[in-house]
């Protein structure tokens, strides 16, 4: 097998905006001073996931192409925003630590199970936990400062963040290097309402 044959690590997402970003850095920020054993995300890699498909092989993106283009076909754009923060799998337990992602008209679950419909042909197994969107801000690592991360999060539970637009959905392959994952865009999928 060469390196050209090798499996790369994809996943399907919606990107944000400069100034959703921005808001994320934050409240990012705000959390980090409890100094709780985080490993946070970098907020420039920050995005809404749809389905990570892991490992795949370079010869099946022609099909995955054309079955997650059908999955946003007639999809007219999204109008989201940040609401809230918590954590996974509670905050009693918090191993990842979120921000809430609203949409207006609620047609985010509707879309992923779309995208997991269309892809179970392919051979992707449907998740079997329900579609919970989100923005991943970091995960601990240990238990220390936990109790004070968990506090900065309570009070920060109502939070909202600016609206935008997503218009388009992205295939990203994802690198993993010592410094962090690298994601590059492979196919761009617009919405394109009918």
């Amino acid at each position: 097998m060469t390196a050209q044959d090798a499996d790369i690590r994809t996943f399907i997402a919606i990107e944000l905006p400069d100034e959703v970003k921005e808001f994320l850095r934050s409240l990012s920020s705000r959390l980090k001073r409890t100094a709780a054993d985080v490993k946070w995300t970098r907020i420039e890699g920050i995005h809404l996931t749809l389905k990570f498909l892991g490992n795949i092989s370079p010869d099946l993106l022609p099909a995955l192409g054309n079955e997650v283009g059908l999955a946003f076909s007639g999809q007219k754009p999204l109008k989201m925003h940040v609401n809230g923060v918590g954590a996974f799998p509670s905050l009693a337990k918090a191993r990842v630590i979120w921000a809430g992602l609203e949409d207006s008209a609620g047609e985010l679950a509707p879309l992923a199970r779309r995208v997991e419909d269309l892809l179970m042909p392919l051979g992707f197994t449907r998740e079997k936990r329900p579609f919970a969107p989100h923005l991943t801000l970091g995960r601990t690592r240990s238990n220390k400062g936990l109790a004070d991360l968990v506090e900065e999060v309570r009070q920060n539970m109502d939070v909202s963040g600016p609206y935008f637009v997503a218009d388009q959905a992205v295939l990203f392959q994802s690198i993993l290097k010592p410094t962090g994952a690298e994601y590059h865009p492979l196919v761009r999928f617009p919405f394109s309402e009918e």
